[in-house]
């Protein structure tokens, strides 16, 4: 990141990183690599 940046390319940025986040979250969930432990969550890769 630097200073050229805008208020709504920053916000773009943080939308995009977001919906890939919740994506790869859900992907692993389908597959069953996410489990809890206690009030611990365990991904495996």
């Amino acid at each position: 990141m630097d200073h050229s940046k805008t208020v709504e390319d920053l916000t773009a940025i943080g939308r995009d990183t977001e919906s890939q986040v919740l994506a790869r979250a859900v992907k692993w969930h389908s597959e069953h690599c996410v489990l809890l432990n206690g009030h611990k969550t365990v991904i495996f890769k």
